[in-house]
């Protein structure tokens, strides 16, 4: 069966990821007391676990790709067929690659993975030196430890967490697929397409590619005047709104590409 490579690939990489986030994570929680030479000791660790979080991104964004190529004449794959079928053109590929990082430079401003405080001087206020990096080893959930934390001028810096990064691949990757297919779709759509066309596309697509991290600042700003208690149960509440959004994302891509006719080779 084609693709049970790539698939293969997939599943490896997210392995990958899980496993090094949940292990670091339970044997860390485990330590009795944290002085600072064991806490030196888990930092060679600590990195290992960054760097294997990037390797499994990697790995699982080869297999997808891989899949993609594989099926990219398949019928019986519709979906991955068109994405194949509009990613083989340049132009879109671009489309693709543009919104891809945009979107990612958005979503690691809003979630505060790049820090830019002009009022602040980093070096004096936390006694540091420029540039320099940071890495808390303890103690919380899988995907929240390790920490890093790069000060790369008085005013600008990086915060690094491991859920953070594995969000913003992902999101950001469905979010320029959502627009490159939207962008074909449009600029392939028929000579003479009528108001209830554009208004069937609308409606079935452009809800699905909204902007996430758009709608999190929004909400974020609805809830300032809660209290405390409704504040705690919404933070409880953001696994299922990540898993919710890429849901609605897969969702976007597979209505979007139900809506392109497949080339036929």
């Amino acid at each position: 069966m084609e693709g049970l490579r790539e698939i293969d690939g997939i599943l490896f990489g997210s392995s990958i990821i899980l496993l090094s986030l949940v292990l670091y994570a339970t044997y860390v929680n485990a330590i009795p007391i944290l002085d600072v030479r064991v806490a030196d000791q888990l930092e060679s660790i600590a990195y290992l676990v960054i760097v294997l979080t990037l390797v499994g991104l990697g790995v699982t964004a080869l297999g997808v790709r891989g899949l993609i190529c594989v099926h990219k004449a398949d019928p019986s794959q519709r979906t991955l067929a068109v994405i194949g079928q509009v990613l083989n053109d340049g132009k879109y590929r671009t489309v693709n690659s543009t919104i891809t990082l945009a979107y990612g430079l958005v979503f690691a401003l809003v979630s505060g993975m790049i820090v830019y405080r002009p009022m602040e001087n980093f070096s004096s206020e936390y006694l540091i030196s420029i540039p320099s990096m940071i890495i808390a080893v303890c103690c919380g959930s899988p995907g929240f430890i390790p920490v890093i934390t790069v000060y790369l001028t008085d005013h600008l810096g990086l915060l690094l967490v491991p859920a953070d990064i594995v969000i913003l691949a992902i999101v950001s990757g469905m979010v320029g697929l959502n627009v490159m297919l939207i962008t074909y779709q449009y600029e392939n759509r028929p000579p003479r397409a009528s108001a209830r066309w554009f208004l069937g596309v609308g409606v079935a697509c452009g809800l699905f590619t909204g902007c996430p991290t758009c709608a999190g600042l929004l909400l974020s700003a609805s809830i300032l005047s809660l209290s405390s208690s409704t504040l705690i149960l919404l933070s409880g509440l953001q696994p299922f709104l990540i898993l919710a959004t890429i849901l609605v994302l897969g969702a976007g891509t597979v209505l979007t590409a139900r809506t392109i006719p497949l080339n036929s080779e």
